[in-house]
């Protein structure tokens, strides 16, 4: 991959880590991470003991404090719903990071679609702080779309616990709607959040929560080499897909496993030249362009199949994926794609 391609990639890269849904932060002198998100897991749980969460049919959420001439039952002891958590790494810390899963999304007929950490989501959401008067500090009733490299980490690791619904376009006066869309809360400490920048009303060091609503996504191609970045992520069979959906993507190359077995690293870099293949556009080096390679022979573009690439892997409307080299291998998952081989050209 040339000089000027590895500058690209690292100003592009650089500016989605330091982007945010918030135009406006104070930054604030850093504590000790693993300090930090002892008092914020600390003070999550008291929150979820202490407080008491209702919902409608459409699963919009409100909070409330559980007082002693209530029965309200807390956060963590209602059968209504299921208290989950999960473990993200992130910055030398195993985050324990608590969310509800209200519907996954998507159907037996309709199986929906899930997000990756670097793909676009149209999701509409409530923000609000654990602590303080006036709790609420954003909400977006109406979807709006959100590239998860650009929001507070810990949306890039839940969103993809949910998969997206089904929508039905306006029709005479009924208006469009959507439908079996995955729906939840997150509780994030500040370290999945905004740690010590202040955003708006949210103070630094602000543990913070979401409810949330996934309608729909964009499987994204960072790179434009007509790859989606979500098939130049790293994979092995042996690690579960959900590890694979929650990794981080502003961690260094390098592939880590912890003593949990945590994996936290997503990036693939085949040709070894330091930028993952979803920022490069030569994945293999062999200094020809991954598009390039993934070109289709002119026989099998046809009214069927009309894309002028193969696809990754085949689908119904493609049923010829990227061949192995030789142009003989087009759907085995395990061929050697000619676009990740510097000896095919």
């Amino acid at each position: 991959m040339n000089t000027i391609y590895k500058i690209l990639f690292v100003i592009g890269f650089c500016i989605a880590i330091a982007s945010c849904s918030h135009n406006s932060t104070t930054e604030t002198s850093i504590n000790d991470y693993a300090t930090q998100y002892t008092t914020d897991l600390a003070a999550i749980d008291d929150y979820i003991d202490t407080h008491y969460m209702t919902f409608d049919a459409n699963y919009n959420v409100a909070f409330d404090t559980i007082l002693p001439t209530t029965s309200h039952l807390s956060i963590r002891n209602d059968t209504a719903f299921q208290l989950q958590d999960t473990t993200v790494a992130e910055d030398g810390i195993n985050y324990k990071v608590y969310f509800i899963k209200f519907r996954e999304g998507g159907t037996l007929a309709n199986p929906g679609k899930r997000p990756t950490q670097v793909d676009s989501v149209h999701v509409s959401y409530r923000g609000s702080l654990l602590r303080g008067t006036n709790k609420q500090f954003d909400i977006a009733e109406t979807p709006v779309w959100f590239k998860l490299q650009e929001v507070v980490t810990g949306w890039a690791h839940i969103i993809p616990n949910f998969k997206t619904g089904s929508y039905t376009a306006a029709s005479g006066t009924t208006p469009a709607s959507f439908s079996d869309f995955g729906a939840g809360v997150m509780f994030l400490p500040s370290g999945l959040a905004y740690y010590n920048y202040g955003a708006g009303t949210i103070p630094a060091y602000a543990p913070i929560i979401f409810s949330f609503k996934l309608y729909e996504l964009q499987y994204r191609d960072q790179d434009g080499d007509g790859i989606k970045s979500k098939d130049e992520r790293k994979l092995d069979p042996a690690i579960s897909p959900l590890i694979r959906w929650k990794e981080n993507p502003y961690l260094s190359l390098d592939y880590h496993e912890d003593s949990n077995g945590l994996y936290d690293v997503v990036f693939l870099d085949t040709d070894g030249d330091g930028v993952a293949n979803m920022y490069d556009v030569d994945d293999d080096g062999d200094n020809y362009l991954t598009k390039a390679e993934t070109q289709k022979l002119p026989a099998d573009i046809t009214p069927a199949s009309p894309l002028a690439h193969y696809p990754f892997n085949p689908t119904s409307t493609e049923p010829k994926g990227i061949p192995a080299c030789g142009n003989i291998d087009f759907t085995s998952p395990t061929r050697l794609r000619k676009h990740l081989d510097p000896s095919c050209h």
